[in-house]
C-alpha cells in the first residue's frame, strides 16, 4: 500500500525515470543489457584529442617546475607510492592498514568483514543485517590512491609505481564483473572511481605497464562503469551530492571522449544536471543546502573540476553556475578558521571528490587556491595560505604563473551572515592568533536533512590556535546506530536540549522525521561591539511548547556573551551543553547554585549563570550514557571534557554564558535587581565592570544605580563612569537619575560610546 501511494504521488518525470532505471537493472540482472565499450585501439585514441582535452594537456614544463620549485612534493609522492606498492594504505581516519599480497576488493579493509558478491540492487547498506559499514569498503574502491601512484611514476620514472597501479586496476576488473558486487551498488562510488581511473591512465600513458591490451581492458571497464552511472543517476533517490558527483564524472568523461556517441550523451546529460543543481542544491548565499561544511567542500570541489575542464575546452555553462560557485568560495573564505582548517558542521563524509595530494577536507586550501585562479579572487589566495599542489595538476604551468601574478587580498569583513543557511561568522581578525565564532541559526537544510544535525543555535569557537568549543563531527554512518544518534543529536552540540529531547526526531540514518523553523534575528554593530540573535521553534511540539532565542554579544577582542531565553509555559528541564576541544585542559571548575565557572590552564574562561538553580556535571568519554566525545574525522572519536548544566524551572527562563578566550582573572556575579522577571550579571575584569541585563517582560527595573526599561542591555562602566551602552528593544536608560536615552517607542537598537561624552545612535 505504501509503495502504491508513493507511486501515485510521483510526478511524471520521476515515474518515467524510475521505470526506465528499473528496466535497465532487470535487464542487467539477467545479462540482457548492452555493455558500453571504449573506442578500438584505445591506447592510441587516448594519446590524441582526449589528452589535449584533459586537465593540463600534455603538461609542458610541469615536470621541470616540480623539480626546481617543489622537490619536496616529488619526495612525498615517492614515499607514499612506496607504501602503496607494499599495499599499505590509510582509509578515512582509521589507522593505516596492510591489504595483503592480493587485494580483496570486497573486503572491509578495517574489520576484515567481506561483502557477498550479489547483484548490485540486492544491497541495502543502510540496513545491513551484519552491522557492516559500506563506507569503508566503498572508500577503498574509490581508488583515489591510484592517481597518486601514477603521479609518482610521472614525476620519477620509476616503473614499479606504474606496474602497481595497473595491476590493481586489472585485479579489480577481474573481481568485479559488470553489475555484480558491492562495488557496483552506488553510482556515486562508481563515479568517483572513474575519475580516479581517468587521472591514472592519462598520467601512465608513457609507461611500459600501460600497454595496448591492458589499455583496452581498462578502457572497456571504464566505459561500462560510466554507462552504469548514466543509466542509474541519483536523480530522485539521492538528489544531493550523489547527483553532483555522478554528473561531474559524466561531464569529465563526456568532454574528454566527446567524439564517441555514448560519451556525447553523458556530456549533454551531465551539463544539464550540473546547471540545474547549482540552483537547486546551492543556496543563494552560496552555502551548500545540506548544511554540512564537509559536503559544501565536496560539492565545491566537483564544480571547480567541472569549470576548469569546461574553460579548457571552451564549454560554456549558464552564468548562474559560475555565480553560485563564486558564492560558495566566498562562504569557504569565511568558514575557514585562523589555522586554515574547516569546522565540522553537520556530517563529515571523510572522503573527497578528488584526492591528488590532500586526502581530506579538514583544510580545503587547494580549493581556495584553485578558486583564486579560476575567479581571479585575491581573498581566496590569501585564505588558501600558499600554492597547493593540486593547482599544478589541474591547470599546469599556466596555472602556476596566473597564481604567482594574482595579488593576495586580506578580507576586511569581521562579521558575515549567510541568511539562507542561518550561519553568522565572527572573527577578531585574519591572522593565525585571531578568534572565530560560528553561530548556527538555521534549520535542517534541503531534502531530508540527512546530513544536517539537530544543532539549532549551536556555537563553535576557535581562538589562540585551539578549538575552544567544538562541533562534534560524525564518527560513523552505519553499523553503530547509538553512536550515529549521539553525534547528530542536540546534546552533542553547544546548544540547549529541553526535556531531554532533540530539536527534531530522527527518522533513520539519513533522515529526520520532524523539522523545526529557525530564523536569524536582529543584528547590530557599534564601536567594539557586535550583536546578533536567532531563534527556533523545535520545542513547540512539547505538551507546553517553548521557543528558544539565543543572543550573542561580542565585545571584540575580549569575550562573547551568550544570552538564552525560553518563552513558553510549564515546568521544563533545560540542559545547556558545552563541548570544549580536546586540547582544552581545565585547571579549575567551580559550581554555584545557579551556574558554574570552568577555567582552562591556557586562559579560556567559560562561565554561566541562570535564572534558577543549576545542577552541573562533566562527562568525558562516557558510554553509559554516551557523552563527552568528538570526532576529528570519519571513523575516529576521542573524549572531550563536556559540561552539562541542567536548569529545572518553569518557563519563561533565561541564562547567560560568558566565553572569554584569554581572561584568567575575570569574575562573573549574578545580581538581584528590583522589579520584573530579570536576569542580570556583572562581569568584572581589569578595572572594568560590564553589566548585562535581560528582562523577560520588558518592565522597568532598577539595578546598581541604573534605571532601565527594555528587553536587553549591556553597559560598560570604568572608573565609576558609564563608558558604553548597547540596548535592544528598549525605551529608556537612566544613570544615577540622569537620562542616557529616552524614547516613546522601543527602537530595535540603541548604542552609545562615551569617549569622553555620550554619543548615541538609535535604529
Amino acid at each position: 500500500m505504501q509503495t502504491l501511494k508513493r507511486l501515485l504521488s510521483m510526478e511524471r518525470a520521476e515515474l518515467r525515470h524510475r521505470i526506465r532505471a528499473r528496466c535497465y537493472s532487470e535487464s542487467e540482472r539477467f545479462g540482457m543489457a548492452s555493455i558500453s565499450h571504449s573506442p578500438p585501439l584505445f591506447k592510441t585514441y587516448l594519446a590524441g584529442e582526449p589528452t589535449r582535452r584533459f586537465y593540463g594537456g600534455s603538461r609542458p614544463g610541469l615536470r621541470e617546475l616540480f623539480r626546481t620549485e617543489f622537490p619536496g612534493w616529488i619526495e612525498r609522492a615517492a614515499n607514499e607510492a612506496a607504501d602503496l606498492c607494499r599495499h599499505e594504505i590509510r582509509i578515512l581516519n582509521y589507522a593505516p592498514v596492510n591489504l595483503g599480497s592480493t587485494i580483496d576488493w570486497h573486503c572491509d579493509p578495517i574489520t576484515g568483514q567481506k561483502w557477498e558478491r550479489e547483484f548490485w540492487t540486492n544491497y541495502d547498506p543502510e540496513h545491513d543485517t551484519e552491522g557492516r559499514d559500506s563506507k569503508r569498503v566503498h572508500e577503498l574502491n574509490r581508488h583515489q590512491h591510484l592517481p597518486r601512484l601514477a603521479k609518482a611514476w610521472w614525476l620519477t620514472g620509476e616503473e614499479r609505481y606504474a606496474t602497481e597501479a595497473v595491476a590493481q586496476i586489472v585485479g579489480w576488473i577481474d573481481q568485479n564483473p559488470p553489475h555484480r558486487g558491492i562495488n557496483w551498488q552506488s553510482s556515486l562510488e562508481i563515479a568517483i572511481r572513474t575519475i580516479s581511473w581517468l587521472w591514472t591512465i592519462f598520467l601512465l600513458q608513457g609507461s611500459e605497464s600501460f600497454d595496448r591490451d591492458t589499455a583496452q581492458l581498462i578502457g572497456d571497464s571504464l566505459f561500462a562503469q560510466l554507462e552504469h552511472v548514466y543509466r542509474h543517476t541519483s536523480q530522485y533517490s539521492s538528489p544531493n551530492t550523489h547527483l553532483i558527483g555522478e554528473a561531474t564524472a559524466l561531464f569529465i568523461a563526456g568532454v574528454v571522449f566527446r567524439d564517441d556517441r555514448r560519451a556525447k550523451q553523458w556530456l549533454d546529460h551531465a551539463a544539464a544536471v550540473l546547471a540545474h543543481e547549482s540552483e537547486t542544491q546551492i543556496l543563494r548565499d552560496g552555502v551548500y543546502g545540506e548544511l554540512s561544511s564537509w559536503y559544501h567542500c565536496y560539492a565545491l570541489d566537483c564544480y571547480l573540476q567541472v569549470l576548469v575542464l569546461a574553460d579548457r575546452n571552451h564549454f560554456v555553462f549558464p552564468d548562474v553556475v559560475r555565480e553560485q560557485v563564486a558564492r560558495m568560495l566566498r562562504f569557504l573564505v569565511h568558514l575557514t578558521r585562523p589555522d586554515r582548517t574547516i569546522p565540522l558542521l553537520g556530517d563529515d563524509d571523510g572522503g573527497r571528490a578528488l584526492a591528488l595530494a590532500n586526502t581530506t577536507y579538514r583544510s580545503f586550501g587547494d580549493g581556495l587556491c584553485l578558486g583564486a585562479v579560476v575567479f581571479g579572487c585575491g581573498e581566496c589566495k590569501f585564505q588558501a595560505g600558499g600554492l597547493c599542489e593540486e593547482l599544478l595538476w589541474l591547470l599546469g604551468r599556466d596555472g602556476y604563473e596566473m597564481h604567482r601574478k594574482l595579488e593576495s587580498v586580506r578580507p576586511v569583513e569581521m562579521q558575515m551572515t549567510f541568511s539562507d543557511a542561518g550561519y553568522t561568522i565572527q572573527r577578531t581578525g585574519w591572522e593565525p592568533h585571531d578568534s572565530q565564532l560560528i553561530f548556527d541559526s538555521g534549520g535542517l537544510g534541503i531534502s531530508t536533512g540527512g546530513h544536517a544535525h539537530a544543532d539549532a543555535l549551536s556555537l563553535s569557537l576557535f581562538a589562540g590556535g585551539r578549538e575552544l568549543l567544538v562541533d562534534p563531527g560524525t564518527f560513523v554512518y552505519n553499523g553503530a546506530p547509538e553512536w550515529r544518534g549521539y553525534f547528530r543529536s542536540t546534546r552533542a552540540h553547544n546548544s540547549v536540549t529541553i526535556d531531554e529531547r532533540d530539536q527534531a526526531e530522527a527518522g533513520g540514518t539519513f533522515r529526520w522525521a520532524t523539522r523545526w523553523s529557525a530564523k536569524s534575528g536582529f543584528q547590530a554593530e557599534c564601536p567594539g561591539i557586535q550583536y546578533f540573535e536567532g531563534e527556533h521553534d523545535g520545542y513547540l511540539a512539547l505538551a507546553e511548547g517553548v521557543i528558544h532565542r539565543r543572543r550573542i554579544l561580542h565585545v571584540v577582542g575580549e569575550y562573547w556573551l551568550v544570552a538564552d531565553d525560553f518563552r513558553g509555559a510549564g515546568q521544563h528541564t533545560f540542559d545547556f551543553s558545552f563541548h570544549p576541544g580536546r586540547d582544552v585542559k581545565q585547571s579549575g571548575f567551580q559550581t554555584y547554585t545557579d551556574g558554574f565557572a570552568a577555567h582552562d590552564e591556557a586562559g579560556f574562561l567559560l562561565t554561566m549563570r541562570a535564572s534558577g538553580g543549576v545542577a552541573t556535571e562533566c562527562l568525558t568519554g562516557s558510554t553509559l550514557p554516551i557523552g563527552g566525545w568528538a570526532s576529528a574525522g570519519y571513523g575516529e572519536k576521542g573524549p572531550v571534557a563536556s559540561i552539562r548544566a541542567r536548569l529545572r524551572t518553569t518557563a519563561p527562563a533565561a541564562a547567560m554564558t560568558f566565553l572569554a578566550p584569554s581572561q584568567t582573572n575575570a569574575k562573573l556575579r549574578k545580581l538581584s535587581p528590583a522589579g520584573g522577571k530579570v536576569l542580570s550579571c556583572l562581569y568584572e575584569n581589569e578595572g572594568r565592570e560590564d553589566l548585562a541585563v535581560f528582562c523577560r517582560d520588558g518592565c522597568p527595573i532598577e539595578i546598581d544605580g541604573f534605571r532601565m526599561h527594555g528587553e536587553f542591555f549591556w553597559l560598560r562602566r570604568e572608573g565609576g563612569r558609564l563608558r558604553q551602552v548597547v540596548a535592544i528593544r528598549a525605551l529608556s536608560l537612566f544613570d544615577l537619575g540622569e537620562p542616557v536615552f529616552q524614547q516613546v517607542e522601543p527602537g530595535p537598537h540603541f548604542s552609545a560610546h562615551n569617549e569622553p561624552g555620550v554619543a548615541g545612535s538609535n535604529s
